[in-house]
């Protein structure tokens, strides 16, 4: 759920202007210029300018704008490069200007890209590993109220949440002749019950009732069975994107 901000800060450079401690007139001439690079195509000559740029005047803007613009670069290089940027080197650049809630999520982004579940298809966290990271990741959402943050935190623990119900085709939750695994089931139940109270344990519980339903079991051959499991864990994923946010 990338979001193209640079194209919201067009509409937001007056009011920017009105804030900071620069001169309004600075700053309405800095959110000008800045607007105008954004504006034009990605590439590595322009990523590097926008990124000098921002590190001459981004201390000129209170946190709150310096989030907006630190976003708005990050979609820019997102949107020339998908696998960029470094958000180690992203984070060490910007820190000092940034909020603590847009900190906390490019160090979640960081664990992402130093640390992915998912290689060639296959997973690289244990049952218990994607558990426990849909559990830091609500805390996390449920903890700050910054709109964008919660959001794009919310798209990396809808990830999860998917990854927990239905694992990959290189590591499956079924059997190869259909039955659920015992061993993922196992751990699914037991963080159910130590976490009852939270949107994944919610998810996990109607998961867990859902394949009691089927007992445990499904026919691969089977087009309609195989459809209702996917639209069942579509489901459960996205109510729990919506019960984390609210």
């Amino acid at each position: 759920m990338k979001k193209v901000f640079y194209v919201v800060l067009f509409t937001l450079m007056m009011v920017f202007a009105l804030i900071g401690c620069a001169s309004p007139a600075s700053l309405s001439d800095i959110n000008v210029e800045y607007a105008a690079m954004l504006h034009e195509p990605a590439s590595p000559e322009s990523i590097s300018d926008i990124g000098a740029f921002l590190d001459q005047n981004l201390s000129k803007f209170d946190e709150h704008h310096a989030d907006q613009m630190v976003i708005a670069f990050e979609d820019y290089i997102f949107a020339f490069d998908r696998n960029s940027p470094d958000y180690m080197e992203f984070l060490e650049r910007f820190e000092e200007y940034i909020s603590s809630a847009l900190t906390g999520l490019y160090e979640i982004k960081i664990e992402e890209q130093e640390n992915p579940a998912v290689i060639d298809n296959i997973l690289q966290k244990s049952w218990p590993q994607l558990c426990e990271r849909s559990l830091s990741l609500e805390l996390f959402i449920r903890q700050t109220n910054h709109q964008i943050v919660q959001e794009e935190a919310a798209r990396i623990y809808e990830h999860y949440i998917r990854l927990m119900l239905m694992g990959v085709t290189g590591t499956p939750v079924f059997y190869d002749e259909g039955n659920f695994k015992e061993d993922v089931l196992h751990v699914l139940v037991e963080f159910e019950v130590l976490y009852p109270d939270t949107a994944v344990s919610g998810a996990l519980r109607e998961f867990i009732a859902y394949l009691a339903g089927i007992d445990f079991r499904i026919d691969f051959e089977n087009i309609e069975e195989n459809k209702a499991f996917s639209d069942m864990c579509s489901h459960l994923v996205s109510e729990a994107g919506k019960r984390v946010l609210h």
